[in-house]
């Protein structure tokens, strides 16, 4: 999982690409650097001498490293195998992703497709760096808008355009320590929990060196969406001090003072993930993909994640975005349709229902939960992001959550985050 971008690295981007935008806006019919123009010709351009189409040359950008690089190249080899008008050619950048990326972006280097975390997404659309799709996608036959869960789509949407399509989703689901629970007489965790269910199953597995849950894992919004508030909604206004949100900010504080976790400082230090992999902790909030099964050595049990009024989870979700600079936007929003097809054939979890059950074959040790699993993918979601994401988690973890497990006055916290977001935004 990438990490999000620190606020700094936000503002480099910005204005990285802000000079770009002023450079395409002066420099004419001049080439990307993906390949000669003279090779970049589509079927309708190419074929007035009796001569074939030659394919239209793309490149896919990707963090992917070693095996998964194998892996993704194989592929695409797959899929340029039965293409007739296009080539994908995978470009890896296995170190500095985002960087290389911003500057080959600067550099109107830019590669035609580029694999992206979530929160980038408004960030490269605002500066004009990713291109919209529907006007290409809705052409395409075996592009298919009902089959993506919605929260997975709504992800590469930027003011009511699509930007990008999910390969991935990671709905975040509880997994449960079963030996844990059965020892202590606790009953088992079950899909209609509530966070105070979370809380009293918590107090009577904290005991003796052994803590009930792990909270550090789970993004501060999401308290937020359990009782129907958010940060941002989906047009950009702030909604954090809504009644709803900070409802969910006081159940936050509320866990966090129960004493069912370790403290975040601890948790860290110990390896977050590693407490539950080695039995220190019962409860533990983390990626329907992770690898829990095949490293511990206790029976694990999934459900998904308490709720508040609402049931929604979190979901980690990789995209494949366009360049705005792509030569021929037709025929590589087909090539983008095609290889992403081919991507819900490989990564698990899918974004997509029907590439959904190919969990029980690649992942059989997650065929106990697949139903869990699906039910998550139902209401995951990702983040409202905004142009200045990088800046505004950076806002988030130091004005709020930080406040919040503190003990500090939520209204207060935020308040403060508030003013925060608008000297960012503004």
């Amino acid at each position: 999982m990438k990490k999000y971008a620190t606020a700094r690295l936000g503002l480099l981007l910005a204005l990285v690409l802000a000079f770009t935008v002023v450079l395409a806006a002066c420099g004419g019919n001049s080439n990307n650097g993906n390949a000669p123009a003279d090779n970049n010709v589509t079927a309708d351009n190419a074929g007035n001498a009796g001569q074939p189409a030659e394919k239209v040359k793309l490149k896919v950008a990707t963090w992917a490293g070693a095996e998964e690089l194998r892996e993704f190249e194989e592929l695409v080899a797959k899929v340029n195998a039965s293409a007739t008008d296009y080539e994908i050619e995978v470009q890896s950048i296995p170190a500095d992703y985002y960087q290389k990326l911003q500057t080959m972006i600067a550099g109107k280097q830019s590669p035609d497709f580029m694999w992206l975390s979530q929160e980038y997404i408004a960030q490269y659309a605002s500066l004009g760096a990713i291109a919209p799709l529907n006007e290409h996608v809705s052409t395409i036959s075996n592009y298919k808008a009902d089959d993506y869960f919605q929260g997975a789509l709504d992800v590469g949407t930027y003011k009511n355009d699509l930007y990008a399509l999910p390969w991935i989703s990671q709905p975040y689901v509880l997994y449960y320590n079963q030996d844990m629970f059965e020892k202590a007489g606790v009953e088992l965790p079950t899909n209609d929990w509530t966070w105070d269910d979370f809380i009293a199953a918590g107090k009577k597995l904290t005991k003796d060196g052994e803590w009930g849950a792990l909270l550090n894992n789970i993004p501060t919004a999401m308290y937020t969406w359990s009782y129907g508030g958010d940060v941002f909604d989906k047009e950009g206004n702030i909604t954090l001090d809504s009644p709803e949100s900070i409802k969910g900010l006081e159940m936050y504080q509320t866990i966090v003072k129960s004493g069912i976790a370790p403290a975040r400082a601890q948790a860290d230090s110990m390896g977050n993930g590693d407490m539950f992999k080695t039995g220190k902790v019962a409860m533990f909030i983390g990626g329907a993909g992770d690898d829990f099964e095949k490293t511990t050595n206790f029976k694990i049990g999934m459900a998904v994640p308490p709720k508040g009024t609402n049931q929604v989870t979190f979901s980690w979700i990789g995209v494949t975005a366009m360049s705005s600079t792509t030569k021929n936007p037709s025929v590589a929003a087909k090539a983008l349709v095609d290889m992403t097809g081919a991507i819900h054939q490989w990564k698990v979890v899918a974004p997509t229902k029907s590439g959904f059950d190919l969990i029980k074959t690649s992942r059989p040790e997650k065929e106990y939960a697949v139903e869990t699993i699906r039910l998550a993918s139902e209401f995951a979601r990702g983040f409202n992001n905004q142009p200045k994401q990088g800046e505004i988690d950076g806002a988030i973890w130091e004005k709020l959550t930080q406040a919040i497990e503190k003990g500090d006055d939520v209204n207060a916290a935020v308040k403060s985050t508030i003013e925060k977001f608008n000297a960012i935004i503004k």
